[in-house]
């Protein structure tokens, strides 16, 4: 059990980080309540012209109509509503939910627009009525959605008009100050187009504010999101190439998008593996966001092309490469400071793809409920790295808080070698990472008489053949050979493919003192 004094000590910890603004914001939002939305379109007029928009990759079925039923999947779970939708369920947690309200089945192909507009029209009731509440970030990604559908529309849909409107307005007077990041970004791209939709010089202006000054702090010198998340990388770039598909080239803001999108399709780029695949640190899974080979798509369509190699550097990821093995090596602590909402405890992991394929892998993210299993997902002993007692190397609490932080130093990168260090409190850790002759060797040091744990988490299609404690086969041809070892063990662990879905895998754990050396050998 945690003592009163270290939950203090903890939440001291995590607060001193914040920046002034989330604090008055956090209070303000404590004692103030949004007014129903129809308080926000008091002021309405029609909207005469539409947006231009670009096809979009079609998405996968959300909701499925039979009779008077409807289902709707999300995160891997179904939920069925009979005639009547509770638009404010949250059995299946906070996540879901706001799925539910973020209206995507308005792009499923296969859902009939009568269908469409009697669901908006029975969420947006909800809303006048007060059965479901105005939050910000739910709205910001309805607002763009509904303005997509109505940009659609060949003749103007004074209703639906009306009610995005409004919470437009909403919007525009509730921005996520109190969590900034890419909640922030997102109410400040909600804005600018619903701005251009209604002609809005006003929200047009605060927009404009708000998406440069966020951008240039959000988004890092080697071009990567600050929140060091490939998932949530993707998701704010897209939003990026959605405002450079719709905004006039003439707009003096277009140069500003359109160079930021240009670096992080550059760093999109460079952490995927050849294969399109991203790692999934932090919180990254696949079948959220679109992917880079779509981006780079969507991209190029706007005229922006990723150069050949842009070099990682502030972000903290590091690669290295030979012709059959691709590795990612994560050398950076928590980030950003004041909202590491999304950050793991997994500084010196790392990812590696043999042959194309994924090889050792981040089990990534399967849920956001606070609990047993989130916090696993989040620890230290849940990532490629080294433990001792599994205790973890930053105190990652809750589902989205970091209390005391580790010191990590990057003290060599170059094209064959990283090496790097890391403390948290008294334990102390030494890692390289080498290419010598197409082998890669990682090498660890701890400064420790304790036994430590390195642990290999393998992909569920890779099989295991322990031949002894110093070397190991694999069904990929490769061959792995440990140094200095106490103990090798197989065990077993499950792989997130997506929220809420699992398969089985193995993960190898070395137990070591002091020193150890694992070598991987491409086969022959």
């Amino acid at each position: 059990m945690i003592s009163k004094l270290n939950i203090l000590v903890r939440v001291l910890h995590t607060v001193s980080h914040l920046k002034p603004i989330q604090v008055a914001y956090q209070l303000k939002n404590r004692f103030t309540k949004p007014s129903l939305l129809p308080e926000y379109y008091k002021d309405f007029r029609v909207a005469e012209t539409k947006l231009h928009f670009s096809p979009l990759p079609k998405i996968g079925t959300v909701l499925k109509v039979l009779d008077n039923e409807y289902q709707f999947t999300f995160l891997n779970q179904d939920k069925t509503f009979s005639s009547k939708i509770d638009w404010a369920d949250e059995g299946y947690g906070k996540l879901w939910n706001y799925n539910l309200q973020y209206v995507d089945f308005l792009r499923q192909e296969d859902v009939s627009e009568e269908i469409k507009l009697t669901l908006l029209s029975d969420l947006y009731s909800a809303l006048e009525q007060g059965a479901l509440k105005l939050e910000p970030y739910p709205v910001s990604l309805r607002i763009m959605n509904v303005i997509r559908f109505l940009s659609q529309q060949e003749s103007s849909d004074e209703f639906l008009q009306k009610r995005v409107f409004g919470e437009v307005n909403y919007l525009s007077k509730h921005l996520e100050y109190h969590l900034l990041g890419n909640h922030l970004l997102e109410n400040g791209f909600a804005l600018l187009m619903g701005g251009h939709f209604f002609k809005n010089p006003v929200w047009i202006t605060l927009a404009e504010k708000l998406l440069k000054k966020e951008l240039e702090e959000q988004i890092l010198d080697d071009g990567a999101h600050f929140e060091l998340s490939p998932m949530y990388h993707q998701i704010i770039l897209f939003r990026i190439l959605e405002v450079l598909d719709y905004l006039p080239s003439e707009n003096p803001c277009y140069g500003i998008f359109h160079t930021v999108a240009k670096r992080m399709i550059n760093w999109l780029k460079s952490i995927s593996f050849d294969n399109g695949d991203i790692p999934h640190f932090n919180d990254s899974i696949d079948g959220i966001a679109f992917t880079t080979k779509q981006l780079i798509g969507l991209a190029v369509k706007l005229k922006i092309s990723p150069d050949l190699k842009t070099p990682l550097k502030s972000s903290g990821y590091r690669k290295l490469k030979t012709n059959n093995l691709e590795l990612v090596a994560d050398v950076h602590g928590i980030s950003p400071d004041y909202q590491p909402g999304h950050a793991h405890a997994d500084s010196l992991s790392f990812v590696l793809y043999a042959f194309g394929q994924p090889f050792v892998v981040d089990m990534g993210i399967s849920t956001y409920q606070i609990g047993a299993k989130r916090s696993l997902e989040r620890s230290t002993m849940a990532h490629n790295t080294v433990t001792i007692d599994n205790q973890n190397t930053a105190e990652v609490w809750s589902g989205f808080r970091v209390g005391k932080r580790p010191k990590v130093t990057l003290l060599a990168s170059t094209v064959n070698n990283i090496k790097a260090y890391l403390s948290f409190d008294k334990f102390e850790h030494f890692r390289s990472f080498s290419l010598v002759s197409n082998t890669l060797i990682i090498e660890d040091k701890i400064k420790s008489d304790k036994i430590a744990v390195s642990r290999l988490y393998l992909h569920p299609k890779v099989e295991v053949n322990l031949i002894d404690s110093g070397k190991i086969e694999f069904s990929n041809g490769s061959t792995l050979l440990i140094s200095n070892e106490v103990e090798v063990m197989v065990n077993d662990y499950e792989y997130n493919t997506g929220y809420n879905c699992q398969v089985p895998a193995k993960c190898l754990e070395v137990k070591f003192i002091g020193e150890c050396s694992i070598k991987f050998l491409e086969k022959k």
